[in-house]
């Protein structure tokens, strides 16, 4: 795992080294062992490095045999042993035996089309001497981040936004225009970020710059996949051989390795098959709080840690340890993210980097196989949906306030309710809609407002061909905004911040082209969400691990709002800076303290949402 840089400046202009190499530095912690340059003329790119395999060589940036292909790559290419072997059977002469020179000669050989070759998570840049071309490339799914910039006719790219700042003339504003796509989701999915100016390049894209022009183009997309017609006896055992065959692909590394353990399913499910697959006892790690054992994961881990003799490392996070990370958790997400549990996964990870370097993880089996409440409860929604369509909107509108009687979880569904899954599903993190919109946003807002992120969903919606359920574009949408722009991206930039790798197995792309074909039913059965997963697992681990309800990745911060963190919540919420931005109305910020202190409803993650976008803004746009 590592960071990369780049600069590319108009044809007859020539590459700073020195700012290259201040980009470069910038990203020290995701590559604290190795650091290399390269500058020709208008192109330089630069590179840090996390050893994981062939230690002794592998420097980067790395070159082909005659010079004439450089690349600067972050991630592993699993299958690259049998990818070199093709190419070397093809006459490709390798000098080290990493996976980095396997994506310089598979450019030589495949072009733009190379990264279809391709199993593992990366996001690369490679200059080809010979045309001038520079072209990048992001995985799949989007396990690792590439961001860019263009200003002045100069293309800015790197592996975090921190590296691009000092590299623009001009710091870059808020993006009001995303804005909402925050507040709504938690996050900010699609091509732009919160910062003005400052893009991603989507999972399963390339971007190839060619004399001063650029061009994007998708070379894996989920959309393409056709249902399959399987027995449910097939699926498991399909299921069950290509999950032993991602966790052990990811066993390959030259440094110690372990597993994030929460103690639930998806977790507790990659232990067991790094257990089966490894003679050694697994590392695992499990985080918990000590004042609030009701939020803790221990009890679950530990009964996984004892049933496969796991080597098993806990450590307790306070409100205190909290509060104190959140401006360590915005210096290394760059993006305010509502993700609590990503505080968490930082402070795990630090303790991890003293045991493990590589560590396993579970993110995505809920996204392929179905497994939030929301999917079960949508089905209820679209009942409730079926009725009121057929009572007036005027009535409606006046209905809503009534029956929501100011109770924003109340509000949410209501708005649900009132429209078609098409129109209303956000990915599975929405719940500011709007009514509460109405509440919420300062009449200044307004002119930044507008339909743009329906229209995002919609669009995502309509991707699929006619035939596919609604559950399949549910997975669709969440697998496309939610899956990278949140969940991946918490992981990647919060092991990485304490030089940890972080693996998935659940997001190989052919177990998920695998489980996203498979019949509704084999992921959601009745109420049961992960249906395939737990009835492969009912031979590996115990039944209160299978059935437990799900938990996700739980902070206690509903109970550290009304306690240890609640003053200075409103402190910070509440100052007039914070107030006169006037993106919220302060009567709403006072009602959304006030009933969340009294216990009256749960508003915690309005409150960390708030005080997240308050905190970001304060480090990157007001300095």
């Amino acid at each position: 795992m590592c960071g990369i840089a780049g600069i590319v400046a108009p044809k007859g202009f020539s590459v700073d080294k020195a700012l290259l190499e201040r980009m470069t530095r910038s990203m020290a912690h995701r590559g604290p062992d190795d650091q290399g340059v390269f500058v020709h003329e208008n192109v330089g790119l630069g590179h840090r490095r996390l050893s994981i395999i062939d230690l002794s060589s592998g420097h980067q940036p790395l070159f082909n045999e005659d010079g004439t292909v450089v690349v600067v790559y972050n991630g592993e290419i699993y299958n690259f042993r049998e990818l070199k072997a093709e190419l070397e059977a093809r006459g490709h002469v390798f000098r080290t035996h990493c996976d980095t020179e396997v994506i310089v000669h598979a450019y030589e050989q495949w072009g733009a089309d190379c990264p279809n070759k391709f199993r593992g998570m990366f996001a690369f840049a490679i200059f080809d001497r010979n045309t001038g071309d520079v072209f990048l490339c992001r995985d799949r799914v989007g396990v690792k981040p590439l961001y860019f910039a263009v200003e002045d006719g100069r293309l800015l790219f790197a592996s975090e936004i921190k590296a691009i700042l000092p590299a623009l003339a001009r710091r870059p504003g808020i993006n009001l225009s995303r804005l909402d796509f925050y507040v709504s989701l938690g996050y900010v999915p699609g091509d732009e970020t919160l910062f003005a100016g400052i893009r991603k390049l989507l999972p399963g894209h390339t971007l190839t710059w060619k004399n001063g022009g650029m061009r994007i183009a998708r070379y894996w997309d989920l959309a393409n996949i056709k249902p399959l017609k399987i027995s449910f006896d097939e699926a498991r055992q399909r299921f069950e051989e290509m999950l032993l065959d991602c966790v052990r692909m990811r066993l390959m590394s030259d440094v110690p390795l372990g597993a994030f353990l929460s103690g639930g399913l998806d977790s507790s499910a990659i232990v067991a098959c790094m257990s089966r697959i490894s003679p050694d006892p697994v590392k695992t790690f499990t985080v918990g709080y000590s004042d609030d054992p009701d939020s803790s994961e221990f009890e679950y881990a530990r009964i996984v840690a004892k049933h496969f003799k796991t080597e098993h490392h806990e450590f307790n996070l306070g409100a205190g340890d909290f509060f104190e990370s959140l401006d360590l958790l915005l210096m290394h997400a760059e993006e305010p993210v509502v993700e609590s549990a990503a505080v968490a996964l930082y402070r795990i990870s630090k303790l991890a980097r003293e045991h493990a370097i590589v560590l396993l993880s579970g993110e995505g089996g809920d996204e392929i196989l179905a497994g939030y409440p929301l999917h079960r409860l949508t089905r209820s929604v679209n009942r409730a949906h079926g009725i009121l369509r057929m009572v007036p909107r005027s009535l409606l509108n006046r209905l809503g306030p009534v029956l929501a009687a100011g109770n924003e979880k109340r509000m949410k569904y209501w708005d649900w309710a009132c429209q078609p899954l098409r129109e209303r599903y956000q990915s599975i993190s929405n719940d500011v809609t709007g009514s509460i919109k109405r509440e919420m946003y300062h009449d200044a807002l307004a002119p930044h407002l507008g339909t743009a992120l329906r229209d995002y969903y919609v669009d995502l919606f309509d991707r699929l061909p006619a035939g596919h359920s609604d559950m399949a574009r549910m997975a669709y949408a969440d697998i496309n905004s939610w899956l990278p722009e949140d969940l991946l991206l918490k992981a990647d930039k919060m092991t990485m911040a304490t030089s940890v790798e972080l693996r998935v197995p659940l997001l190989d792309y052919q177990l998920m082209e695998f489980c996203v074909a498979l019949p509704d039913d084999f992921r959601l059965n009745g109420h049961q969400g992960k249906y395939l997963m737990k009835k492969v697992m009912e031979k590996y681990l115990p039944h209160e691990i299978i059935y437990r309800k799900k938990r996700g990745f739980p902070v206690p911060i509903a109970k550290w709002f009304r306690t240890d963190l609640r003053e200075k919540a409103r402190e910070i919420l509440l100052d007039p800076k914070s107030v006169g931005r006037h993106y919220f109305r302060k009567t709403y910020i006072e009602n959304v303290l006030d009933k969340h202190a009294t216990g009256s409803e749960d508003l915690s993650r309005r409150i960390f949402s708030l005080l997240t976008l308050e905190l970001w803004h304060q480090k990157y746009i007001d300095t």
